[in-house]
């Protein structure tokens, strides 16, 4: 029976599944598939390459490679020239712990355009990665009810980035960044990442990137980063900062940052600082911090001994950037996943 169904899966359209078994380099984690990738690890463009292990890239481009050398017009040219998250990714929680993942990835094969769909199963000890035409593919998603759900995601997704109200955010961690912590709800999302090997709560160094639902009026950028600035001071007996207006991209309608510094967190031994920045877009109000920790002390001599960690910190929100995907989605590289 099994290999009957093999045989008709394979008839209804392209598609290379893996056997069962751990895809090489990936661990299910609570709170999902994602960390940052090395450049030099990166085998393909876009949502792939910056969020996907190097392994589970060549296997989908070796299956990609045997499904073209197999058609009508065997193909052995083939380059990728784009992979994006076609939908939201799927947690089952019951009987087991399952992630679903869904990609788009969009190759030239010997002068023609191909996109396939690349479906990840991530299941401790049972995981299976399948990779089939995403035109044709209609037979195996009645088979597989997550599948189906992911495409249907992936076709509602679509129509809202063809209206123009969705923004990609340019998010290129660190490559040793580690998921720690995630949040998501009507009040909007949040994720914090940390160095591998740092722990969730005794960090010495933080990314987080947050989504807040935005607000009517213009300016709301610089109005959250003021009241964090208050916060901060009342918290920490030091006066609030100053916050900067930048220049807003095309795909956002305000942007601001600051730089929050706190010289003991109160009933601790360590100071906090952070630069942070607020980017407006139609959907969220995008808030971005790289924050660190030194030991407690003077507000002057702390600003002083992070000039290091703040230049590093402004160098990684310089590359923070929103993206409109039905204009031009090539200033997000990196994409953070949605």
């Amino acid at each position: 029976m099994r290999r009957l169904l093999v045989a008709l899966l394979l008839a209804s359209a392209p598609a290379l599944a893996d056997e069962a078994g751990p895809l090489p380099g990936e661990v299910v984690t609570r709170i999902g598939q994602v960390a940052a990738l090395p450049a030099d690890a990166r085998k393909v463009p876009g949502y792939a390459g910056a969020w996907r292990r190097a392994a589970a890239q060549q296997q989908v481009i070796e299956r990609i490679q045997a499904l073209e050398a197999r058609g009508d017009k065997p193909c052995r040219a083939i380059e990728v020239t784009d992979t994006v998250q076609a939908a939201p990714d799927l947690i089952e929680t019951r009987p087991q712990r399952v992630h679903h993942a869904l990609e788009r990835w969009t190759v030239q094969a010997c002068g023609t355009t191909r996109v396939y769909d690349v479906w990840y199963r991530f299941e401790s000890g049972a995981s299976r990665l399948v990779v089939a035409d995403s035109g044709a593919n209609e037979f195996q998603a009645v088979l597989d009810p997550p599948y189906r759900r992911l495409r249907e995601l992936a076709a509602t997704r679509q129509a809202e980035e063809a209206g123009g109200g969705v923004r990609w955010l340019n998010l290129p961690l660190p490559a040793d960044s580690m998921p720690v912590a995630n949040h998501s709800g009507k009040d909007g999302w949040s994720a914090d990442f940390v160095p591998l090997g740092d722990a969730p709560r005794e960090w010495t160094q933080l990314i987080g990137v947050q989504g807040l639902p935005p607000g009517k009026q213009p300016g709301q950028a610089v109005r959250l980063l003021e009241g964090m600035q208050d916060v901060r001071a009342r918290r920490c007996g030091v006066p609030a900062g100053a916050v900067e207006a930048l220049l807003p991209e095309a795909s956002a309608s305000g942007a601001a940052q600051t730089f929050l510094v706190c010289p003991q967190v109160p009933g601790t031994n360590y100071a906090e600082l952070a630069v942070v920045k607020a980017i407006e877009g139609p959907d969220y109000l995008y808030v971005v911090q790289r924050a660190w920790r030194l030991p407690a002390a003077k507000a002057d001599t702390l600003v002083a001994d992070s000039r290091g960690p703040r230049a590093a910190a402004e160098a990684f929100l310089a590359q923070v950037r929103l993206c409109n995907p039905a204009v031009d989605r090539s200033a997000c590289p990196a994409a953070y996943p949605r």
